[in-house]
C-alpha cells in the first residue's frame, strides 16, 4: 500500500498549530478566572466594610414594578432648596396622615417656612389636596408608600421608613441640607435658625425622654457632610436588609423592637460613624410626648418648648383626641383653620 507522506506531513503540521492553539486558549483562561476570582473577592471585602458606597436597587424597586420614581423628587428638592443653599425641610405623609398635615400646616402658616416644605406623598389625590390647599408648600407622588394606618414598629411602618430612608440618601447625595420632620407635633416657634445655629456638627438630633441611648428618627437636621453621607449610606443599607427580610410579611405584623430606623440611627450617631459630630437637641426645648403627662405643676415648673412632638401614645386616631383636648389642634371641624388655638399657642405661647 503507498502511503502519502505529504499528506501525513501536513496533517502533523496542522496538529502542531492546533496543540499551541489550545495550550494558549487554556492559558488566557485561566488568567481570565483568576482575575475574575480577584475581582469578586475585592467586591465582597469592600460591600462588607461600612463605609461602602451601597448602591442597591430601590427596595420598593423589588417590591414593586421598578419604576425610578425619585427623579422628580430630586428635582424640586433642587429648587426649594435653591440648589442647596437653604433647607429642605421635608416629611413623608400617606394618606391617613392628611389631617395632621392640614393641622400642621395651619399651626405654622406664618412662620414663613412653607416655601421651604416638601411632602412625599403615596398617593396622587393627596399629593393634590395638599398643592390645591396650601400652594406654596410642594407635595409629590411616589411609588413605595403604604396607605392607611401604620403602627410604629410594625412591618408596614417599617417598610415606609426604608423609603424615606432611600429618598432621604438621594437628596443628601445632591449637597442638599435637610430638615427632616414630622407633621404629627405642635410647633410654638420656628426651630429652623436655632437649629441651624449648631454649624459646626455633620447632624442635629433630638432626644428621646427617659431613654438615653435613643435618640427620634423623625426630627433631624442633616449638613451635606461626608460624614453624614456615610452615616446615612450606611442606615440606608441596614433598613434595606432589614426589609428585604419582612417583605412578604403583613403590614400589622410586629418587627423587633431592635430592628427600626430609631434604633440603627442611635447606634450609628453614638459610635460616631465616619468620624460623625453631632449635637443632641434637649427634650426641655424639643419636648416630646411624655410632656403630657407631667403634672401641671411640673409643666409650669418647665421653660416653653420651641416643638411639641405628640408621640408615646399609638394609634393616629388617639394622637388626634389627645391634640384636641389639648387645644393643640389646628383644625375646625369643617377643616379649616383655627384661629383661636392659633393665637393662643403662636402667639401667646400658652399651651
Amino acid at each position: 500500500m503507498k502511503i502519502n507522506f505529504d499528506l501525513m506531513k501536513w496533517s502533523l503540521s496542522e496538529m502542531k498549530k492546533l496543540n499551541r492553539y489550545l495550550i494558549t486558549l487554556g492559558v488566557l483562561t485561566v488568567i481570565l478566572m483568576l482575575s475574575l476570582f480577584t475581582y469578586n473577592t475585592k467586591i465582597l471585602k469592600h460591600s462588607q466594610r461600612e463605609d461602602f458606597v451601597f448602591q442597591p436597587a430601590k427596595f420598593s424597586d423589588l417590591l414593586r414594578d421598578g419604576r425610578n420614581d425619585t427623579n422628580h423628587v430630586l428635582t424640586a428638592a433642587m429648587r426649594i432648596s435653591k440648589g442647596g443653599q437653604k433647607a429642605l425641610l421635608v416629611t413623608l405623609v400617606n394618606d391617613a396622615f392628611l389631617p395632621f398635615t392640614f393641622s400642621w400646616l395651619c399651626n405654622t402658616q406664618g412662620m414663613g417656612i412653607h416655601n421651604q416644605v416638601l411632602f412625599i406623598t403615596g398617593d396622587n389625590e393627596s399629593a393634590m389636596k395638599i398643592n390645591q390647599k396650601w400652594p406654596e408648600v410642594t407635595a409629590i407622588q411616589i411609588d413605595g408608600v403604604h396607605s392607611g394606618n401604620q403602627e410604629y414598629s410594625h412591618v408596614g411602618y417599617v417598610e415606609l421608613m426604608v423609603r424615606r430612608s432611600e429618598i432621604l440618601l438621594e437628596i443628601l447625595e445632591k449637597n442638599i441640607p435637610i430638615f427632616l420632620f414630622e407633621v404629627d407635633c405642635i410647633w410654638i416657634t420656628n426651630p429652623l435658625n436655632n437649629i441651624q445655629s449648631y454649624s459646626n456638627v455633620d447632624v442635629v438630633v433630638n432626644a428621646v425622654s427617659s431613654r438615653s441611648n435613643v435618640i427620634a428618627g423623625g426630627f433631624l437636621y442633616l449638613h451635606p457632610t461626608d460624614a453624614s453621607k456615610k452615616m446615612w449610606r450606611a442606615l440606608t443599607k441596614q433598613l434595606v436588609q432589614l426589609g428585604m427580610k419582612i417583605k412578604n410579611s403583613a403590614d400589622e405584623k410586629l418587627v423587633s423592637e431592635g430592628d427600626n430606623d430609631q434604633q440603627y440611627l442611635s447606634k450609628l450617631v453614638f459610635s460616631k460613624y465616619g468620624g460623625l459630630r453631632y449635637k443632641i437637641l434637649s427634650t426641655d426645648d424639643y419636648a416630646d410626648g411624655k410632656w403630657y403627662s407631667f403634672s401641671k405643676e411640673e409643666r409650669n415648673r418647665r421653660k416653653m418648648p420651641l416643638i411639641l412632638n405628640n408621640n408615646w401614645i399609638s394609634g393616629n386616631l388617639a394622637k388626634i383626641k389627645r391634640a384636641k383636648a389639648w387645644g393643640h389642634w389646628f383644625l375646625t371641624e369643617s377643616g379649616h383653620c383655627d384661629p383661636k388655638n392659633i393665637e393662643r399657642i403662636v402667639d401667646q405661647h400658652l399651651l
